[in-house]
């Protein structure tokens, strides 16, 4: 059994990172609250008759966007992109200007430093932007043509929401109605799905937890919807919160390389989804276990069948148990950063 400092257990249930606990709630709140907005936004889109819409974002948030994306990629025949706001810039992709292209640039705080310069370098290229951020009070908002607020501390959940539900609206007018449709119903059943399994993924947490409790290093693994949760695990969860190594990898490029570190035995964390990419993901689990590894699984099948494209919907909140406990165990308080938010990342920036 765990033995975990109760004061700070409590304390770290209620740090803004962790969502599991409101995620239901506010998923439905958000669908309500949002739904004339994201007609109107979608509307919007339509009128603009955009050649292509790109992603624009960091961190999280680029996470956040990487599944309107996924959505976008694989339900309709409109182009997207999917950027990290420092690889806009850089690319300064020439495609960008030939056409009509529109923009969804997220930022939680809406004062990003990476998303704020490629928003403004969307800006001098003549780009539409619409902002998806916490609130209309940020820079990034203050910026763009159009915003899509969500208005709540679930930076990952109530935002993908309301940008999924804008995008679905958007389909519905292309006359992209069957796959919008199916996934406006799954997300409209998330809630009342996510509620009944939260107390189940937090004692099977603490289970993981047993096993890799003394680990410093982490492989996490992921593929298709799932990717970018996997992604945001090991560099925004793992190293922002609980302070340990971590590395991401997909995982149909496992065998690529990756399996000869087995001998060492390592802990590893796989994200298994319900789309065409969960054979890889089996395939990568089953070898892994086979011949070494040391794994704690968040598996979209452990828990509820939901669209494909809602997975993350349905680990997010269940995965967080695993680092807050992590955390917790470390000693660690979840608000108290040694790094972000307290020491500049570049010379002159006001907000990091």
């Amino acid at each position: 059994m765990l033995e975990l400092d109760g004061k700070l257990l409590a304390k770290n249930k209620e740090t803004e990172i962790l969502s599991s606990y409101m995620a239901a709630d506010r998923i439905e709140r958000t669908l309500a609250d949002n739904e004339a907005l994201a007609a109107d936004l979608a509307a919007y889109i339509a009128a603009y008759k955009p050649d292509r819409i790109i992603f624009v974002g960091s961190g999280a948030s680029w996470c956040t966007l990487y599944s309107g994306w996924y959505f976008m990629r694989t339900s309709s025949t409109l182009p997207v992109m999917h950027f990290f706001g420092p690889e806009l810039i850089a690319d300064d992709s020439p495609v960008l200007r030939t056409g009509k292209t529109l923009a969804i640039v997220a930022s939680y705080s809406g004062k990003t430093a990476d998303t704020l310069a490629a928003s403004e370098f969307l800006a001098k290229a003549g780009i539409p932007r619409i902002a998806l951020s916490k609130d209309e009070k940020g820079p990034l908002a203050a910026g763009c043509e159009r915003i899509l607020p969500y208005r709540d501390k679930c930076l990952y959940t109530s935002a993908m929401t309301s940008l999924l539900s804008m995008l679905c609206s958007y389909l519905v007018l292309r006359g992209e109605t069957e796959p919008a449709g199916e996934l406006r119903s799954a997300l409209e059943r998330i809630p009342g799905q996510m509620r009944g399994i939260i107390s189940r993924a937090e004692e099977r947490a603490q289970a993981d937890l047993e096993l890799l409790k003394d680990d410093d290093f982490f492989y996490v693994t992921g593929d298709g919807a799932l990717w970018a949760l996997a992604y945001q695990y090991g560099y925004t969860n793992l190293m922002e919160y609980s302070r340990v190594h971590a590395a991401c990898l997909r995982s149909s490029e496992w065998r690529h390389g990756p399996l000869e570190i087995m001998f060492r035995k390592p802990a590893m964390i796989h994200f298994i989804g319900n789309d065409r990419t969960r054979a890889y993901s089996e395939a990568t689990r089953d070898y892994c276990k086979a011949n070494g590894g040391r794994l704690a699984v968040f598996d979209v099948k452990d828990y509820y069948e939901t669209h494909p494209v809602l997975a993350p919907m349905v680990l997010h909140p269940v995965s967080q148990f695993f680092f807050m406990y992590q955390s917790t165990l470390r000693g660690i308080d979840m608000d108290n950063y040694l790094e972000m938010h307290v020491k500049p990342y570049k010379p002159g920036e006001t907000y990091f």
